[in-house]
């Protein structure tokens, strides 16, 4: 029996990328958020959007077994074993300059690493199903027709609205404040997805966006979805299901072949409407936010 190679914390930086993206392609459905990230940014560390200071466990030949970055916005991004996603978090933290605000990643990890924050207030304390899907195998809604209602990519035109939608779905969805904070960053941040083409409305036959879902990471083979939000009055048509199947469609016609997405274990409305589009349940995931 081989003994377990020893690793040591290396701290990545530009030139490591492809080490990193082959120990990531290991692991598909559960590094979408890390491997996107490292495509729209690489491995430098400004503060900016998508960028992270990407620390790792390495063995003497150079090869990758667990990663943690800690992203510009906070959190703490994981792809590694519970044990290890604990040392790397602590290395993390000892830095000491940028606060921890979530954890993201597969679901034991995400609670081991949470153990280390158990005096942090909770915003949400989310046990996900993660899916996936072959986009050959996506089972379109009947209603999603042109007639009854259409799709799109959303434009710079509908900012406005969109920051709103994105405000009520931090509200909602992940248990934030209502303030002036959470209203600057959901205007940054659909500019930025509108900017990049990620976000899909759905529209009545007079062209209004009743309903949107994002790639909220994508690779060239795998987009991620995410961000879906109804308005509560239009809610119990369909409108979510069509504005992922609308994001699916768009990612096939840019080349995707795969596509996963996670919710939370008690959402059955959407479990329902992603096992309806040939969504498959194939584990679990987590996100900790925190206040």
């Amino acid at each position: 029996m081989s003994a377990e190679p020893t690793t040591r914390i290396v701290r990545l930086g530009p030139g490591d990328e492809g080490r990193l993206d082959a120990y990531l392609a290991l692991h598909p459905a559960t590094s979408l958020f890390l491997r996107s990230n490292i495509r729209r940014a690489g491995l430098e560390d400004r503060g900016q959007r998508y960028q992270g200071r990407y620390a790792a466990l390495v063995d003497d030949a150079g090869l990758v077994h667990g990663v943690v970055s800690h992203a510009w916005n906070g959190n703490l991004l994981i792809q590694a074993e519970p044990a290890d996603a604990v040392i790397l978090a602590r290395f993390h933290m000892a830095a000491g300059d940028r606060q921890v605000q979530g954890i993201i990643g597969p679901l034991p990890a995400v609670r081991a690493v949470q153990s280390l924050l158990a005096d942090r207030p909770l915003l949400k304390d989310g046990a996900e199903d993660l899916f996936d899907l072959r986009l050959t195998d996506v089972q379109l809604p009947p209603r999603l027709s042109g007639e009854v209602m259409s799709w799109r990519r959303a434009r710079e035109g509908d900012l406005p609205l969109l920051s709103q939608w994105r405000c009520d779905y931090c509200l909602e969805t992940l248990g934030e404040a209502d303030d002036e904070a959470l209203r600057a960053r959901a205007m940054a941040d659909v500019t930025a997805w509108v900017a990049a083409g990620d976000v899909f409305l759905i529209t009545g036959p007079d062209g209004t966006p009743l309903s949107m879902a994002t790639h909220n990471a994508r690779i060239p083979d795998t987009v991620q979805i995410g961000g879906v939000w109804t308005p509560v009055r239009l809610r119990g048509q369909g409108l979510a299901r069509a504005a992922v199947a609308a994001a699916l469609l768009a990612a096939r016609e840019d080349g995707a072949k795969t596509a996963v997405l996670f919710t939370g274990k008690e959402n059955a409305p959407a479990r329902r409407a992603y096992l309806a589009l040939g969504f498959r349940i194939i584990g679990d995931y987590g996100i900790v936010l925190l206040g």
